[in-house]
């Protein structure tokens, strides 16, 4: 090792991991507790030791059946004929259906519900998608049905031989519709003496990769049907099965407790199950139970949408932008259902001055799944790009980032006072010059670091109900609502608020499942903003209690809870109160949030490992400090794998999804989390504006993951110098993945030197 330069003997060692550890700061207020206290997840015990129970938990019911999709293979032809009858030889097969059997409307995208498109349950003659359902096999055995689901003969008219997919945005057919955003003084500027960035950033698909795959059991009864969908709308579901099987809505009775992941894909796509379950019950009379295996529900089920921008940047010498100029189109699959374009065109500016900017949109069809929403749609790409375009700026200027962003933010833009203060807690000045040091020192091992801020409209939307009861034995609480639970901990923030209101022990609170008639036409569990608006509606609740209940309380003053209770039953006090929330009720915020990334990276083999994240979020007052922690470091994690790690791989021949199954789609592990994760809420960052004073945590912070790239892009720049080359801009985008990082460090086989 001594013959070795010093430089190159970074060369001879892997990338060293140590113990991962994490920091947390956070404001608790004890006048309000247990609202804002740091208290465990109150179904966390349970789910620790298996004893939550999830959809496929339920036990078998008696004559239970288990269905399977028969699948499309050929895209874009039609299907002639569906031959099932070697699948029904094998035993234990009980039936297959197709389009033909549907008794109502094939499609589980209801128009009134907002859906312009249909979109089948069955396909019924041109094929969208490779994998698109096409006919249910329904069996004795979950094993039997999927075997029997491959026996079954399909025969396609053959497709015309100069048809070719399309499975890129590039290649998409655009809609009619647009989305622009066209700045007052954009028409104005002048640009005749101004440095020109032009640029591309693309960001690809991500699978929603919930633990808990599409599922749903239907079950027959005098009423109508019972269901059981791992759904985050029960209303969609209620709907697109009713009009399915030509019932009346109120036949169709939605039970769910609790989901076992979801991050936006049991949002409408959960209607392919749910509706296929319920036809196979109707059809068979018999319960039915349906879920999709891994490689199946990564097939069938859309991921996030791909968003591809172009955009073209004129700035003066200190990066002050003077026009802007940006092109985007997201590709939506088989179908336009779900438009996102106007929220990327309202969140894009950031916390930057737009009245030079123009921003202009579009939709593409491709031949691949229907994509849909996953964890912060469109606000992930819309902030990725900008602040892509920042550093973009930075480095054609020749500007330190830090003074771009500052010379393109309203001087009266909060965001300003709040930079300082985070750079200089998490010392980004020495820890940069640090950084600078050992990559002079190390040709093989290089480190960035970069940061990011980030200004989120947060808006309210639809209507939650919410329904608390007091039993009169022993005081006790429950409350069903419409929003659901997912992991995101909504019934912790229940009770804690519940709880808090009616001042009352924790453990008297208990929270029941979620149903279609206590919570009629509840909207979506969406958009980080379900947890606040069914707090809202449950503290508002009880407020009608305890407005009720305020008489007794006037006359026996020194009444314990237990026989105030009974005082107001005897007194014949309705003791049930319900709320319904809507968007009215409380105002729009903003979220003002900031992060930075320190990563070490391989150059020899492109691994990276992310030494340290700095967060900082706005969450108000904290409703439960626990549970947002972990919302704040699960949607960072889940960034991280989508910039880092996760890359959906399609066959150009028939447009199969070949990353399908953990072996070749990556999603993080433990060891790939950062090494240092650190988290810091806002001090005394009340909000009036919002639900109990706090902010939303489940989406927001996976926006600010893209800075991992940005450090990555530094780190890399000091290999690119290192290997003679110029110091010339490097696009970075999804999934950046260590062959990726490998082929942009610069390599070449010549350069392998000792001394």
């Amino acid at each position: 090792m001594d013959q070795v330069k010093s430089q190159y003997r970074s060369g001879s060692t892997v990338l060293d991991r140590p113990l991962s550890s994490g920091q947390q700061s956070y404001d608790t207020y004890k006048k309000y507790w247990p609202l804002t206290k740091y208290i465990p997840k109150v179904e966390g015990l349970a789910q620790c030791a298996g004893e939550a129970e999830y959809i496929n938990d339920i036990h078998p019911f008696p004559n239970e059946l288990f269905a399977a999709f028969v699948v499309a293979t050929v895209p874009l032809s039609n299907v002639a004929q569906i031959d099932p009858t070697q699948a029904l030889k094998m035993k234990g097969v009980v039936g297959c259906f197709t389009a033909k059997d549907i008794p109502g409307a094939n499609s589980f995208t209801p128009q009134s519900l907002g859906f312009p498109e249909v979109e089948e349950v069955l396909c019924s003659g041109r094929v969208l998608y490779y994998g698109q359902p096409i006919a249910i096999i329904v069996a004795e055995s979950h094993m039997i049905a999927n075997r029997a689901a491959n026996l079954v003969e399909v025969t396609y008219e053959k497709r015309r031989e100069d048809v070719r997919l399309r499975l890129k945005t590039d290649d998409g057919v655009p809609s009619q519709e647009t989305f622009e955003m066209v700045g007052e003084e954009y028409s104005a500027s002048d640009v005749d003496d101004a440095v020109k960035v032009v640029g591309r950033m693309e960001l690809l698909g991500q699978s929603h990769f919930p633990l808990e795959k599409q599922t749903c059991i239907c079950v027959p009864q005098e009423s109508g049907m019972d269901v059981y969908p791992s759904a985050q709308w029960m209303g969609v579901t209620q709907l697109a099965i009713a009009q399915v099987l030509n019932l009346p809505q109120s036949r169709i009775n939605i039970f769910i407790r609790r989901l076992g992941g979801a991050f936006g894909s049991k949002v409408s796509r959960q209607g392919l199950t749910a509706c296929g379950a319920a036809l196979a019950a109707q059809l068979t009379n018999r319960p039915v139970r349906f879920y999709l295996t891994m490689e199946a529900d990564m097939q069938l089920i859309g991921k996030r949408l791909d968003c591809i921008s172009d955009y073209e940047v004129h700035v003066d010498d200190n990066g002050r932008v003077l026009k802007l100029t940006n092109y985007f189109a997201h590709n939506y699959g088989s179908s336009f259902n779900e438009p996102i374009g106007k929220s990327f065109i309202l969140i894009f500016p950031n916390c930057y001055e737009n009245k030079t900017w123009k921003v202009i949109g579009k939709m593409v069809q491709t031949d691949t799944p229907k994509k849909t929403w996953c964890r912060a749609p469109a606000s992930t790409e819309a902030i990725a790009t900008v602040e892509t375009i920042m550093e973009h700026i930075a480095h054609a200027t020749g500007k330190d980032p830090l003074e771009v962003r500052l010379a393109n933010m309203p001087k009266a833009s909060k965001m300003r006072s709040i930079i300082p203060e985070y750079l200089n807690r998490i010392e980004f000045d020495s820890r940069r010059i640090s950084i600078q040091s050992f990559n002079e020192n190390n040709r093989w091992k290089k480190r960035g670091i970069a940061w990011i801020p980030m200004k989120f409209q947060t808006d309210f939307h639809g209507i939650y109900y919410t329904m608390v009861s007091i039993n009169i034995g022993d005081g006790s609480v429950v409350v069903t609502h419409g929003g659901i639970e997912m992991g995101q901990g909504i019934n912790t923030k229940v009770t804690q608020a519940i709880a808090s209101t009616l001042g009352i022990p924790l453990d008297m609170v208990s929270v029941k499942p979620s149903n279609t008639w206590t919570a009629a036409n509840s909207d979506p569990s969406v958009a980080s903003i379900t947890s606040e608006s069914v707090c809202y509606a449950a503290s508002e609740a009880c407020k009608i209690l305890m407005e009720r209940m305020k008489p007794q309380r006037q006359k026996y003053p020194d009444a314990p809870w237990f026989q105030l209770v009974q005082l107001c039953y005897v007194a014949s006090v309705d003791l049930s109160a319900n709320f319904m929330f809507k968007a009215t009720d409380v105002l729009p915020y903003f979220i003002w949030s900031l992060c930075s990334a320190e990563v070490e990276v391989d150059i020899l083999t492109g691994n990276i490992l992310i030494r340290r994240m700095d967060v900082q979020e706005d969450t108000g007052e904290s409703m439960s400090p626990g549970i947002d922690i972990g919302q704040i470091e699960g949607a960072i994690t889940m960034g991280l794998g989508y910039h880092l790690a996760e890359e959906l791989i399609y066959d150009a021949r028939n447009g199969k999804l070949l990353t399908d199954r953990t072996v070749n789609y990556k999603i993080l592990g433990a060891k790939d989390i950062p090494v240092d994760f650190r988290i810091n809420f806002s001090k005394g960052s009340s909000n009036p504006c919002g639900v109990l004073r706090s902010k939303s945590t489940s989406e927001p912070p996976l926006n600010l993951s893209v800075v991992v790239l940005f450090a990555l892009r530094n780190a890399l720049r000091s290999a690119n110098i290192d290997a003679g080359l110029l110091d010339e801009w490097i696009p970075l985008g999804t999934a950046s993945t260590p062959e990726k990082i490998f082929l942009r460090s610069g390599n070449k086989t010549e350069q392998y030197l000792i001394n």
